[in-house]
């Protein structure tokens, strides 16, 4: 059986705290919390998962030394990675500045011309 030393263990933390962000960031929306937290932690272990193994697949150890740093770069790589991409994904969930208060509208001018005088009375 292969030993999977690079992957490891490290998509799934990572899988669990996006899925606590996401959650977190749904409930403070007042948006469905369970749809949010499983979407976070599918994209946290899918992306994890997919950087590290193309790693993986591109990394020749010379020595085994060298595969401890490369496999902390690798992953730190897969989390700001994962971090973007949601921060994009959650966009709709992110609080928004208020927007600017309008003052309300000027009254309507007053007419600039005189009234008709009153006719005569006979």
């Amino acid at each position: 059986m292969e030993n999977n030393s690079i992957i490891g263990w490290i998509p799934w933390p990572v899988a669990a705290a996006t899925a606590a962000w996401f959650g977190v960031m749904a409930w403070k929306a007042n948006k469905n919390r369970v749809v949010w937290t499983i979407g976070g932690g599918v994209l946290g272990l899918v992306v994890t998962t997919i950087v590290l193994g193309l790693a993986q697949a591109t990394f020749i150890p010379f020595y085994h030394a060298e595969m401890h740093p490369f496999r902390v770069k690798v992953a730190l790589l897969a989390i700001l990675l994962v971090t973007g991409i949601g921060w994009l994904f959650t966009g709709s969930l992110h609080r928004h500045a208020p927007r600017p208060v309008k003052p309300p509208p000027a009254p309507p001018p007053e007419p600039q011309a005189k009234p008709f005088a009153a006719a005569p009375k006979p």
